[in-house]
């Protein structure tokens, strides 16, 4: 059961890294980020995410 939470908590942090992405979206085209940064900071962005979200239900 607890790896479902777990899992449950990846998608979660997954999704909304990828919606801050597509809302933010019109920024990256006016920065000149190359796509290998955009991956970076999208990767790093999950990370923390999916940290802050282990770190919140953890506690429960």
């Amino acid at each position: 059961m607890r790896r479902a939470y777990s899992s449950i908590l990846t998608l979660a942090a997954l999704v909304i890294v990828l919606w801050l992405i597509w809302s933010r979206l019109h920024i990256v085209v006016w920065v000149a980020v190359p796509w290998w940064g955009l991956l970076i900071g999208a990767l790093l962005l999950f990370l923390a995410f999916d940290y802050l979200l282990h770190q919140v239900f953890a506690r429960r």
